[in-house]
């Protein structure tokens, strides 16, 4: 027998190893192994079990050193994907596997075992379990040695004479706990001169069904040397509790809903629930106007697959939209419902996959990384608002895209993929018209909500009728926030930048404050009166005077979320004002507890970034406010456009969605610009086609596909000359063509300098994209550099 082991380390490459005879019928695909690698032993996972060995190698191969999990960490289309993963994104097996998995240095994995059959054992080993029933493979191995345990366990759990639980052993504050209940029938049997024994034994007798272990230390001082006393006497027992950091368990959960899907709803949910009947993979996009119930539809599909006895997982783009969804599943489903997204602690994350891998959660709710958790027979994976570049992951390997990987991985468990939005991105939009998605279609706000009224105000106008450079709001606005308040209704307001001012500068000299590390304009937070830069966390005192000059005559520049609200604090006194943006939602529960307060009005005015613009449903919001509706064109990207009418579009959505009619304020220097005309008008199709157009006469996607190279180091000559080596590796492709080298938008930060090269090619010319793949795993062999780092991005979201 022969295993393909991985390692989480920069080798993208699998190693063979000859399986140990006594384990041929114990080694299973996902387990970990202990393996020699070099001079050293190193922690692996085996990816890949044959029979014969690799046949160009003729020597004897190394057997592995020995097995740390009897149950696999993950099943086999689990492990399927992250070779897919590996594959598609140029990503080592080994760094995939190892991203998937949480890793918390306080936790430490276990393995209980149960016995579920009579071992009829002959040996101490099978005596020992057969006595115990369930005990912990750490136990086994302290009595019995570490290699014989692991074995010989992992080859009952094959025979099924024995189940095995991955589980975590929680240290510090979620350190294990225990209730120890005393054993009433027997007679005291402690010696004289064991005082605190007698004592915690006493205590315990009045409590007859016992005490928690933590109770017992914090309230009477009895620690566990004396409850271990007390357990060898006999005198008591310990049972081991669970511990308690259910991440939803202290959030609110609201009454469940009984209603009734309407027509359309109802086509849709019949669509899903024929392709869950026959258990087949198909991809779906929901394609819904804002308010037309797309999460009643998320439902229902939901419940047919639990019916099935399937599991279900649902993304959504947003930290703050996790725990929101997640009270809707659970006041639905009860607490099968698991929370997963990077704002978790790590006990959390770890007690969460411990219970999804023992199946108390058939249902997980979270961002961009629940795709991977090891949910058992998956049914349905629902992608809401799939257009969001926050499903991208761009900062660390594997770079992939959340959407992609739901489809593929529901390609390999047979799996429905359900793709929800109003404002989906081009590229689904034009996979829909190519029927290489199915339609579902929602063109109707759900029960009483009518569509909100527009109102789109020239910005450049205003000023020059108002001659008010300084006031964030126009007139259009203020009045429609003045009724919205004498209505004793609520507003939201969009600003998509934090901070007071983007900007300072000399009125004398020119002088901008910039970053030292990468040249950005510093963001001036009034609260604390700090520079901050966004892109690094540099800070710095606000400056009182210009230090090139030494003039006074310092000015702020731009408009963040801090100054809006300071304006409204002054236009509307005592009116209660939320905001909401990075900085008011750093710690843990602040999205929750903020979003909770405005639901029960305690605020009047929520004002936020770009996280209050998707996904909410307040029925008193009867007025949305756009601040600024075009900072975003200004971005020199090919996206610019498409994510500034999906943004415009989705916060006028937030207005109206109840009975209660809703109105729209959309403020634009550039309201002429076709994003900012469609997203007022709820014309979806022709901003879609047009952009289309332009895109297919640009050979942007979704009509070609494109390939990023990143190159930072300290030196700006060797990244710049790398970057220049990876460009002339294809010099002469005909099929595909280099953009660059050229620097990165920001060329230089803290990190080094950064260029660019993005490969782009046709699906005219690449239908498949084989000639692309093969010019980039060129260029990732050919510019090696031991001081300056190659990264490697597939269908970039942004390629500066």
């Amino acid at each position: 027998m022969y295993v393909e082991i991985v390692f989480p380390l920069s080798l993208d490459q699998a190693f063979t190893y000859a399986v140990p005879e006594t384990l041929n019928d114990v080694v299973q695909v996902g387990q970990r192994v202990v393996a020699s690698l070099g001079k050293r032993k190193q922690q692996g996972m085996i990816i890949g079990v044959k029979s014969d060995p690799p046949a160009d190698f003729t020597g004897k191969l190394k057997t592995f050193e020995n097995i740390m999990d009897p149950v696999p960490v993950f099943d086999a289309p689990l492990i399927s994907l992250l070779k897919w993963m590996s594959r598609y994104y140029f990503t080592p097996l080994g760094r995939v596997i190892q991203s998937a998995i949480p890793s918390d240095a306080r936790l430490k994995k276990e393995v209980i075992i149960q016995v579920t059959f009579l071992l009829h054992g002959a040996d101490e080993f099978t005596n020992f379990l057969e006595r115990r029933r369930v005990v912990k493979l750490s136990a086994m191995k302290r009595k019995f040695g570490a290699e014989i345990a692991v074995n010989r366990v992992a080859r009952l759990q094959r025979q099924g004479l024995i189940e095995l639980e991955n589980d975590f052993a929680f240290k510090g504050k979620h350190a294990s706990n225990y209730l120890v209940t005393p054993d009433l029938g027997r007679d005291s049997e402690i010696p004289t001169n064991a005082r605190a024994q007698q004592r915690a034994y006493d205590l315990l007798n009045d409590y007859p069904s016992g005490l928690a272990l933590d109770k017992l230390k914090d309230e009477h001082e009895i620690y566990m040397p004396i409850i271990k006393k007390l357990v060898e006497r006999g005198l008591v027992t310990l049972q081991e509790l669970e511990p308690d950091i259910d991440p939803l368990k202290d959030y609110h959960r609201p009454p469940p809903k009984d209603i009734k899907l309407n027509h359309e709803q109802e086509i849709a949910f019949g669509e899903i629930k024929r392709s869950l009947d026959a258990r087949v993979f198909d991809p779906y996009l929901l394609f819904g106007v804002a308010g037309s119930g797309k999460t009643e539809v998320y439902l229902n599909a939901t419940a047919h697959a639990l019916e099935q006895g399937r599991s279900v997982i649902v993304l959504v783009p947003e930290i703050a939209l996790a725990p929101q969804i997640a009270y809707r599943f659970q006041s639905k489903f009860g607490n099968i419902v698991a929370l997963w997204h990077s704002g978790l602690k790590g006990a959390e994350r770890l007690w969460t996959w411990q219970q999804i891998q023992k199946n108390r959660f058939r249902i997980v709710v979270g961002a961009r990384s629940a795709v991977l958790t090891p949910l058992k027979d998956l049914g349905l994976i629902i992608v809401d608002e799939e257009q969001e570049n926050s499903y991208k992951q761009q900062d660390s390997e594997p770079r992939y895209h959340a959407r992609d990987v739901a489809l593929v991985r529901g390609r390999e468990e047979q799996a429905v993929v359900l793709l929800g939005s109003a404002t989906p991105a081009l590229e689904s939009y034009y996979n829909l018209s190519t029927e290489h998605y199915k339609g579902l279609h929602l063109t109707k706000r759900w029960e009483k909500a009518k569509p909100p009224l527009v109102d789109l105000v020239d910005m450049g106008a205003e000023r020059e009728e108002t001659r008010d450079y300084t006031n964030p709001f126009s007139r259009k606005l203020v009045d429609a926030i003045y009724e919205t308040l004498k209505d004793d209704k609520q507003v939201i307001l969009f600003q998509n930048r934090r901070g007071y001012a983007p900007v300072i500068t000399c009125r004398d000299c020119n002088w901008t404050m910039a970053c030292p590390h990468d040249g950005i304009s510093l963001t001036y937070h009034k609260i604390g009166n700090k520079m901050r830069c966004h892109f690094c966390d540099f800070e710095a005192p606000t400056p009182s005077s210009c230090p090139e000059c030494r003039s006074l005559e310092l000015k702020f520049g731009g408009m963040g979320t801090q100054m809006v609200e300071e304006a409204l604090e002054s236009k509307f006194p005592n009116v209660p004002v939320c905001r909401m943006d990075m900085d008011t939602t750093r710690t843990k529960g602040a999205h929750t507890k903020l979003l909770g307060d405005f639901a029960r009005g305690d605020y009047k005015i929520l004002l936020g970034t770009q996280m209050i613009a998707k996904g909410l449903d307040f029925e008193n919001v009867t007025l949305v406010g756009v601040i600024n509706a075009d900072s975003g064109l200004h971005f020199p990207d090919f996206r610019a456009r498409e994510r500034t009418f999906q943004l415009v579009y989705q916060v006028a959505g937030r207005s109206g969605r109840g009975e209660f009619p809703g109105r729209v304020v959309v403020q634009s220097w550039m309201p002429d610009d076709i994003s900012i005309q469609c997203a007022t008008r709820h014309d979806v199709k022709l901003f879609y086609n047009t952009e289309l157009n332009d895109r297919d006469q640009l050979q942007y996607p979704p009509f070609s596909r494109m390939i990023s190279f990143g190159f930072q180091g300290k030196s700006r000559d060797g990244v710049m000359r790398l970057a220049e080596q990876a460009a002339a590796v294809l010099k002469g492709q005909k099929v595909v063509e280099i953009l660059g080298p050229a620097p990165a938008m920001i060329e230089k930060s803290h990190m080094g300098y950064h260029w660019k090269v993005v490969l782009r090619a046709s699906k005219g010319l690449d239908p498949r994209g084989g000639a692309l793949r093969q010019a980039a795993s060129h260029v990732i062999n050919q510019t090696r550099d031991k001081y300056v780092r190659v990264t490697v991005d597939v269908d970039p979201y942004q390629i500066l």
